[in-house]
């Protein structure tokens, strides 16, 4: 069973995949999250129906997995929507040519859609958005999302194999949700979601002296500062841990509402 206070901060979470709005333009795609919200003002109980559903999984470590999780909770206790398939591999021959998220049936329409998700936390620099992990960018996310992932659905090969079982996919959604962290002075760089979610961040060597909260990765889809969910830790310490570490970290501070990155002198270089 989900500690208490646990299924009250997945609860939020919950609640957060559903009203935030997208990292990425759904253009020309269409927009799973709509589909989502659509449920939820159908029937108030969804989020709870949800977390009581994954009361019975073992949580995935890796958040994109448990991303996926949640967003296969909301969809299996929907009134509107079917859960036909997860994580779908796609052979030709004896070469995987890659898988399929989700193939999500809306029961008003009747029409199945191939849905593929997305999780991302980017930092922006004068030139690209950065992954906490230079090696991934919203740049490259992007163009795999819109020339690998969604197309594939329409594969010959996908759709034999579809076929194979009674399916047809009617058309390609998309699911983005994460947060965009800026720095002053640096220019905006597109392709994002006018109303994207937004933060901060600063290398160490910039960082004025307070008490910061420290975000578990589990919670940077919903950061909030609690001294049950967070530790803190001053300037000091921050800054010889991240510079250890060489990787960027979320952290909270009580000067300012937003999430921000900590990330080390050496990055995204590191």
């Amino acid at each position: 069973m989900i500690p208490i206070a646990v299924a009250g901060a997945l609860f939020n979470q919950l609640v957060w995949l559903i009203q935030a709005p997208p990292l990425i333009p759904c253009t020309p795609f269409e927009d799973a999250g709509a589909l989502l919200k659509r449920e939820w003002l159908r029937d108030p109980g969804l989020i709870g129906k949800a977390v009581a559903w994954l009361d019975d999984l073992n949580p995935p470590q890796r958040l994109g997995l448990a991303f996926e999780q949640w967003v296969a909770a909301l969809v299996t206790v929907s009134e509107g929507l079917e859960l036909v398939d997860r994580n779908l591999p796609i052979r030709h021959e004896q070469a995987t040519l890659g898988e399929l998220d989700m193939l999500v049936r809306d029961r008003d329409s009747g029409k199945l859609w191939h849905w593929e998700l997305a999780l991302k936390f980017y930092l922006g620099t004068a030139d690209h958005w950065y992954g906490p992990n230079s090696r991934d960018t919203l740049a490259r996310k992007y163009r795999h999302l819109v020339e690998q992932q969604l197309p594939r659905s329409t594969l010959p090969e996908c759709q034999q194999l579809l076929a194979q079982r009674g399916l047809r996919v009617d058309g390609q959604a998309l699911l983005t949700r994460g947060r965009l962290f800026y720095r002053k002075g640096h220019p905006d760089s597109p392709p994002r979601h006018p109303q994207h979610e937004r933060g901060w961040w600063l290398p160490t060597h910039s960082l004025p002296q307070q008490c910061w909260h420290v975000i578990d990765k589990k919670n940077w889809p919903l950061p909030i500062m609690s001294d049950k969910s967070t530790t803190s830790i001053d300037t000091p310490e921050l800054i010889d841990y991240v510079e250890s570490q060489s990787r960027p970290l979320m952290v909270l501070s009580a000067l300012r509402p937003e999430p921000g990155f900590i990330v080390p002198v050496s990055w995204p270089n590191s």
